[in-house]
Formats: structure tokens, C-alpha cells, sequence
């Protein structure tokens, strides 16, 4: 792991970047982080819910309207920078994000991250 001290020698630093992923509601997002962290041993992704509209897909709507709105998951993914891009290879994959509706991955900069490690007892959520 490449760590590096801030000038507050408190803080720890790691040079990361952010892998995002916009994703069908249909579990993707939860087996994705699954896999993540048994596989890849990453710890620090979120996922949040929001609506989204698909820009390339036909809408039919009244004038002045626009069309209904589809819920997705954002996924946000702190990646180590060595790492970043043989694990945006790998969400792409595993998220299946090639199939249609499949969803969209873009890689980021981090102006600073912290390296994190969940402690050894905690249990590991069931679904």
C-alpha cells in the first residue's frame, strides 16, 4: 500500500482514485460491493439510490413534459491509484455494465483519501 504523511503528521494519506458506476436497481450494486470486498479486499464504496433518466432511450411523452424518471443506484468506489485500472476492468465485468440498460463507469482523481480497514469482529452483513 503506497501511504504517505500529510504535513499533519495525524493524518494518514493514500494516493486513490474514485471509480463511479451508475447502475440498474436490480442488486447489481450489492453484489458488486459484495465481490469487492471478498475478492478485492476493497472496503471503502458506497452506494446511494437516486432517478435518473436514460439519455440515448426513446421517450414518449406529452409536449412539455418530461419523461418519468427510472430509480438506479450511484456507486462510489475508492481504489487504491496503483490499482485503479485493473479495478475499473473488473467493476465494468462484474457489473456487467456492457449489457444493454447495463448502466456507466468513469474513473476520477482524489484530492485525498484515507486508508481504512474494518476492525476483525465485525460480522459481515447477510443478504
Amino acid at each position: 500500500m503506497n501511504v504517505k504523511r500529510h504535513s499533519d503528521q495525524s493524518i494518514l494519506r493514500e494516493a486513490c482514485k474514485l471509480i463511479t458506476c451508475v447502475l440498474p436497481d436490480d442488486g447489481t450494486e450489492k453484489r458488486l460491493i459484495r465481490v469487492l470486498r471478498d475478492e478485492k479486499q476493497i472496503t471503502r464504496a458506497n452506494s446511494i439510490g437516486c432517478l435518473g433518466l436514460a439519455v440515448l432511450a426513446d421517450a414518449r411523452t406529452k409536449p412539455g413534459e418530461l419523461p418519468e424518471p427510472t430509480l438506479l443506484r450511484k456507486v462510489d468506489v475508492v481504489v487504491p491509484e496503483a490499482e485503479a485500472d485493473e479495478l475499473y476492468d473488473y467493476i465494468y465485468q462484474k457489473a456487467r455494465i456492457g449489457r444493454p440498460q447495463g448502466g456507466a463507469i468513469w474513473l476520477g482523481a482524489l484530492t485525498l483519501a484515507s486508508p481504512f480497514a474494518l476492525p476483525g469482529d465485525v460480522p459481515v452483513e447477510k443478504s
